[in-house]
């Protein structure tokens, strides 16, 4: 049988063109990507970068506010501890000045009390306890007067602009004059009106010489003195010539630089 004939065409090979087809195909997709990465809004973008950046900004200036939030707060507190613990000390030292000036006035009395013609008594105890205490007494108000200026620098509450005046005692079973005793001068305080006296005139004054007629005149009468911290040497002079004038008397400390109010007086009459 014979054998069939070969065929003897050349074949033809479709791979080069499949390759430079997909390079094409490739190379329009690359062409349409740049085209639309370039159709982007670019102020779009900037605006949201900018946007992440301020965020960040703004997280971070919170966050050193709320520290210095606390800082203030922790100094705040520091200050009104401070404040407190300076004003403690100024009522201390007030309440120890009015502490002193009875127990100087007690032993001046007891000094007044001693009779020239008596029998001779040792005084240089007595003598060196009164420079003690004035000695105190004069430190103490220097301390006082730093304490207030300190306050005042440190704006705390301002002082009590009256100074209540209430009775030792039990207020009630005599009439009282109040006599203000201020450095250099003593205030009659009569109702609502006030006279002010100097210390060199008390002896001539006629409203005073009026009032102690009245209170001496009065059984009931006494003349209560009302003696501020810098009023003592003034006290003394005003109750040697109340004592002269054989007028009962009496004394009560002032604690304080403010306007006396003698309201309580006023409203419960002495039985």
């Amino acid at each position: 049988m014979a054998k069939r004939a070969q065929d003897g065409g050349d074949d033809v090979s479709l791979f080069p063109f499949l390759s430079v087809l997909a390079c094409v195909i490739g190379t329009l997709t690359m062409i349409i990507a740049a085209v639309a990465v370039q159709a982007l809004d670019n102020d779009t973008v900037d605006q949201a970068m900018k946007y992440e950046e301020k965020k960040a900004e703004l997280a971070n200036a919170d966050e050193e506010l709320a520290q210095l939030n606390a800082e203030l707060k922790k100094k705040e507190t520091e200050i009104q501890k401070e404040n407190s613990a300076e004003q403690k000390k100024l009522d201390d030292a007030k309440k120890r000045l009015a502490e002193l000036l009875a127990k100087l006035e007690e032993t001046q009395l007891k000094l007044d009390q001693i009779s020239l013609d008596g029998p001779k008594v040792d005084l240089a105890g007595e003598a060196e306890t009164l420079k003690e205490m004035e000695a105190e007494l004069k430190s103490r108000r220097e301390k006082i007067a730093q304490m207030e200026k300190e306050v005042a620098d440190r704006k705390l509450p301002p002082k009590e602009s009256e100074v209540s005046i209430l009775p030792g005692g039990s207020g009630v079973g005599f009439d009282p004059s109040f006599i203000e005793c201020d450095d250099g001068r003593i205030v009659i305080h009569e109702g609502d009106k006030t006279t002010p006296v100097r210390t060199n005139e008390m002896n001539t004054n006629p409203v005073l010489i009026k009032l102690l007629e009245t209170v001496k005149a009065n059984p009931k009468g006494q003349i209560v003195f009302l003696i501020r911290n810098d009023g003592l040497s003034t006290y003394y002079s005003a109750r040697n010539l109340v004592n002269a004038k054989q007028v009962k008397n009496g004394k009560l400390p002032v604690v304080g630089d403010g306007r006396i109010d003698l309201s309580y007086f006023k409203e419960k009459k002495p039985e």
